[in-house]
């Protein structure tokens, strides 16, 4: 039950909400005991019969957004000094880091990852093990796409890199190095950040429907969905396809996306909100459980 009323919400600027509580066994694997205890999980907005709800002494609706789907979207925009048009690519997941790449007037591709430092794009397809971290392995596999002689995006990229990088392990250790400037970098560390980041389904999820649209875009129409790919996290496959697509609208032979259409656009529902909350609550509630199982097996 509610903790105050209606109107005693709206009075004293509270939010009128029910406690939700959840009853949790928590199984003892070595022992088989169980233990059963209500869960505190947050408080759960409760909607007044007007179907609006109170927030802070507030009266409120919800209103769905029409946000972006997941998926890669690449711009095609007109470099003002040069008039050439330069391609930059969002690929952006349901949860988790953005990969945010540009070109820049000297043919240097780069990549912004999770809205921090911009790094060259070469340094996070050495990381990840495209072309098993070589220069040569690089511009072999990217010969197809990158053909024009007066703009070799990947030759200048790989030049923009500082230091040269020579292999998987120094690239990982110069990205740790990059996105972590504090840290003291080694591999151990640089690999599970790398992991954590792009290839754990906890971390980093594209959603069902980020999958299917990104493999669309990469792949084309024609290509029968059970050959493609079906698993929710990043794949270095996809951004070396991502960056392939990048060269060639910057060699204008492929366009871009329109971002304003409705078919790159969804509606974000209620019931993904309070999803949110509930991914939350658990999360806090597992954090608390390991806490307590630490604490017993000290004592």
């Amino acid at each position: 039950a509610p903790k105050y009323t209606e109107p005693e919400c709206r009075e004293m600027d509270m939010t009128f909400a029910a406690p939700l509580h959840i009853e949790v066994a928590l199984i003892n694997n070595q022992t088989g005991e169980v233990n059963k205890q209500e869960v505190y999980m947050g408080d759960f907005p409760l909607m007044t019969e007007h179907g609006t709800f109170v927030i802070n002494g507030a009266e409120r609706v919800v209103v769905s957004q029409l946000i972006r789907s997941p998926g890669v979207y690449f711009s095609d925009d007109e470099d003002r000094a040069t008039g050439r048009v330069l391609c930059s690519a969002k690929l952006i997941p349901n949860r988790g880091a953005w990969l945010e790449f540009e070109t820049s007037k000297r043919d240097v591709i780069s990549v912004k990852v999770d809205r921090k430092r911009k790094i060259p794009v070469t340094m996070l397809l050495k990381a990840i093990g495209v072309g098993d971290g070589t220069d040569e392995g690089l511009l072999n596999i990217f010969a197809g796409a990158d053909n024009n002689t007066e703009h070799p995006y990947i030759a200048s990229t790989l030049e923009r890199e500082s230091p040269r990088l020579g292999s998987i392990d120094e690239a990982l250790l110069e990205f740790y190095k990059k996105l972590r400037p504090g840290d003291p970098a080694t591999l151990e560390n640089a690999k599970n950040f790398l992991t954590t980041l792009l290839f754990t389904q906890r971390r980093y999820d594209l959603g069902k429907v980020g999958r299917h649209k990104l493999n669309r875009r990469l792949n084309g129409t024609d290509v029968p969905a059970d050959q493609l790919p079906q698993e929710r996290i990043q794949r270095a496959d996809d951004l070396v396809k991502v960056v392939e697509h990048l060269i060639l609208i910057n060699n204008g032979v492929a366009g871009g996306d329109d971002i304003d259409h409705l078919g790159n656009r969804r509606v974000k529902t209620v019931g993904e909100l309070i999803q949110n909350h509930l991914r939350i609550g658990l999360l806090r509630l597992e954090r608390v459980v390991r806490e307590r199982m630490s604490i017993r097996d000290d004592t």
